[in-house]
């Protein structure tokens, strides 16, 4: 079974694509495992892969676990975990760590990767401890003032665009602020239903996300969704700490780093013109 995709968008870089931190449980992104889930961490932050907002002045460093467990009709489970480590640092690189066990990265056993993502240099990494190797690629910056493509500001600057309507089957809360895993985070619940008939479905089908944010370091620090059709996911930070260890953002001596192919670059498939990556031990 693959992940599926409120999976991948749990763990990588995001909420609601929110600066460097993971979209909420079935919230709109998607993306590799860690890495476009997390944001900042995991994966795409900065203006990186996925077209993350950098965030500067809010260094951190926490260990990561994200779970996916789906029961089956005949009482059969399967579950697909993730942990890790999760860091960046004042300037907005980021570092994210994860080994994978279950679904496409750890069929036979677990699997460690690593992403380090520098928007100062211009650069993105990903790493394979099992090899030493490195995978460098120029990361995509858009426009001033734009998000992804340069559009997040279609609509203000469109004053004919129109806002999407409201759908009825969504409800949203908010749940006030309190402290989780040891930093101070705003809550938000999203209950979403799909009517009967909708899809072929003889009962209405009722799915839940609770989204924790710190404001402070403007990521995902608890997350869950239950949905019947693919089972239940739990992502969280814990032990976070407001610094980080500068080694974290390099790739480490004894490494083989090379360039991905042309048209492999960033968002798009297109490799940025950029002056020569830094040196690497």
């Amino acid at each position: 079974m693959k992940l599926t995709k409120s999976f991948l968008i749990i763990l990588v870089t995001g909420a609601a694509v929110l600066a460097q931190g993971p979209p909420p449980p079935g919230g709109p992104g998607g993306g590799r495992e860690f890495g476009r889930m997390a944001g900042g961490m995991p994966g795409g932050p900065g203006f990186g892969p996925g077209g993350h907002k950098l965030v500067t002045g809010a260094a951190y460093t926490a260990d990561v676990n994200a779970t996916q467990t789906r029961t089956l009709p005949d009482g059969n489970v399967i579950q697909h975990t993730m942990s890790g480590k999760v860091a960046r640092d004042a300037a907005g690189r980021t570092y994210t760590m994860h080994t994978s066990t279950g679904g496409p990265l750890g069929q036979t056993g677990t699997v460690t990767r690593i992403s380090i993502v520098d928007p100062v240099a211009g650069y993105s990494y990903e790493l394979d401890p099992a090899t030493k190797t490195a995978v460098r690629r120029a990361i995509h910056q858009p426009p001033a003032g734009g998000g992804p493509g340069g559009h997040a500001n279609f609509r203000s600057a469109n004053p004919d665009a129109q806002a999407r309507p409201a759908d009825p089957n969504l409800e949203k809360k908010d749940l006030g602020s309190q402290m989780i895993n040891g930093v101070v985070a705003q809550g938000k619940s999203h209950t979403r239903t799909v009517p009967a008939g909708a899809n072929g479905n003889a009962k209405p089908i009722v799915s839940t996300s609770e989204t924790w944010i710190s404001p402070d370091l403007q990521v995902v620090v608890s997350a869950k969704m239950s949905d019947p059709r693919v089972g239940e996911s739990v992502y969280a930070l814990t032990n976070i700490q407001k610094a980080a260890d500068a080694s974290l953002f390099q790739v480490p001596a004894g490494y083989t780093i090379t360039d991905a192919p042309r048209g492999r670059g960033g968002p798009g498939g297109r490799m940025e013109r950029r002056p020569p990556p830094p040196p690497q031990e």
